[in-house]
C-alpha cells in the first residue's frame, strides 16, 4: 500500500489480474510499475525518507509509505480486495475457506508518564505523529480482522478488548453470525516487557525501535526468529493442509 501524495489518496496495489488498474490494455496499468519502485514507494515513511517519484501512464506522482493511511496493516483491506465485487476476484468466505496471515514489523508504543503539555512542541509532533498514525491504523485493521475473522493467534490488543482468540476461549463474538475467514497475527512488542516475554533480555529496545534502525537489523532478525519459535504453531494452519 502506498499513499499518492500528489492526489492525496491511498493506493493499494495487488497482483489481482481482474483489478481495474491491472488491465494490460490500460496505459496506466499498475503492472508496468517496476517492483523496486513499488517497494521503495511503499516504505518511504514521511520525515524519515524522501518520497518516490513514479510514472504511471503519462502522469508523474509522488508516493510515500501507505502506513500513514488507514492501511498500515493492510490485512483487512486484503480480505476486502479478495471478496468484494469491484475487485473482481469474488473469493468464497468462511473460516474454512480463507486464511489471512498478518505478520507485523514490530509494535513500538512510546509511553511517557512524565510527558508535559510544554513538551508537545512542533518538533515533538513532527517526530511522533507519523508513528502514532501508523500504530493506530495497524491496531484498527487488526481489530477488524479479529472481529470478522476467527482469530487463532494474536497478542492482546488492549486491556478492554483482550486478544479475541477463539483458541484461547477469549470473547470473540462480532456482528456476523459466522466468521468470514480464519486469521492469525504474528508480531512483537519492541519494549522491555515485550522483549523479555520472548526471552530476549540481551536486546536493548532503543536499538530496534526506530524506523531507520539499520544497525539493529541482526537484532531484529533475532526477534523475528523468537516470534516464530514461540508463537507460530502448526495447528494454526491445520484446516488448510
Amino acid at each position: 500500500v502506498m499513499r499518492n501524495a500528489t492526489t492525496d489518496s491511498p493506493w493499494p496495489v495487488s497482483n489481482n489480474p481482474y483489478a481495474k488498474y491491472n488491465n494490460s490494455s490500460r496505459e496506466d496499468n499498475n503492472g508496468l510499475i517496476p517492483l523496486w519502485q513499488l517497494v521503495r514507494a511503499s516504505t518511504a515513511a514521511p520525515v524519515y525518507f524522501p518520497p518516490e517519484s513514479v510514472t504511471v501512464g503519462s502522469k508523474e506522482f509522488l508516493f510515500v509509505d501507505g502506513g500513514i493511511t488507514c492501511y498500515n496493516n493492510p490485512s483487512f483491506q486484503t480480505f476486502l480486495m479478495a471478496t468484494t465485487e469491484p475487485y473482481g476476484l469474488n473469493w468464497k468466505t468462511g473460516e474454512k475457506e480463507m486464511l489471512v496471515v498478518s505478520v507485523g514489523t514490530g509494535n513500538n508504543p512510546i509511553a511517557r508518564a512524565d510527558l508535559a503539555a510544554g513538551d508537545m512542541h512542533i518538533l515533538y509532533n513532527v517526530s511522533s505523529l507519523p508513528v502514532a498514525l501508523m500504530n493506530a491504523a495497524s491496531t484498527e485493521q487488526d481489530f477488524l480482522c479479529r472481529t470478522f475473522g476467527n482469530c487463532l493467534w494474536g497478542e492482546q490488543i488492549d486491556r478492554e478488548i483482550g486478544d479475541m482468540c477463539s483458541i484461547k476461549n477469549s470473547k470473540c463474538g462480532g456482528p456476523t453470525k459466522e466468521k468470514l475467514f480464519t486469521y492469525v497475527r504474528y508480531n512483537a512488542e519492541l519494549t522491555r516487557e515485550g522483549l523479555d516475554s520472548l526471552d530476549l533480555n540481551d536486546i536493548d529496545p532503543s536499538d530496534v525501535r526506530k524506523l531507520d534502525a539499520v544497525a539493529g537489523v541482526p537484532k531484529l532478525q533475532k526477534i523475528g526468529r523468537a516470534v516464530a519459535e514461540n508463537h507460530v504453531k502448526a495447528n494454526h494452519f491445520s484446516s488448510f493442509n
